[in-house]
């Protein structure tokens, strides 16, 4: 693979990918670059303010409220958990119980805890539980990773 970077002023950042075949690897490589672009909008002390999906660590709903976590910040949403799903259907981030959604781009570690249910670990040291329903997605998530 050969990259080469150049500055252009006056332009928007622009990325060309050329290859000979597609394959797994330059279909990973594409995808990252348009979930870079993928954009959800939530807010913060009255100001509106777009989140990029690979910011995103996880999405929770509370007592009819949405709230999207980031690593340092939490941010409200207006819309409902199933409509944020649809938005990002095809990114990394998945349903994990029926009040969460998790970048599993973030996930750090899981572990089984004694009730038939996960426990996951995010790079931010968030912990989240992982309902039952959603154990075959993300154990197929995690023998994809390996």
């Amino acid at each position: 693979m050969k990259i080469i970077k150049r500055q252009v002023d006056g332009k928007p950042l622009t990325i060309t990918i050329e290859y000979p075949y597609l394959d797994e690897h330059t279909k990973k490589i594409i995808y990252h670059l348009e979930q870079l672009n993928l954009k959800i909008c939530g807010s913060k002390d009255g100001k509106e303010i777009c989140i990029s999906a690979s910011d995103i660590y996880y999405i929770e709903s509370v007592e009819r409220r949405t709230f999207i976590y980031t690593k340092s910040e939490v941010y409200t949403i207006s819309k409902r958990l199933y409509e944020i799903e649809e938005d990002l259907h095809g990114t990394n981030i998945i349903r994990i119980s029926k009040s969460c959604l998790m970048n599993a781009e973030k996930l750090y570690c899981v572990r089984q805890l004694a009730n038939s249910q996960l426990e996951a670990t995010l790079d931010n040291e968030e912990r989240l539980i992982v309902g039952r329903t959603y154990l075959k997605d993300i154990k197929r998530l995690i023998q994809e990773i390996m």
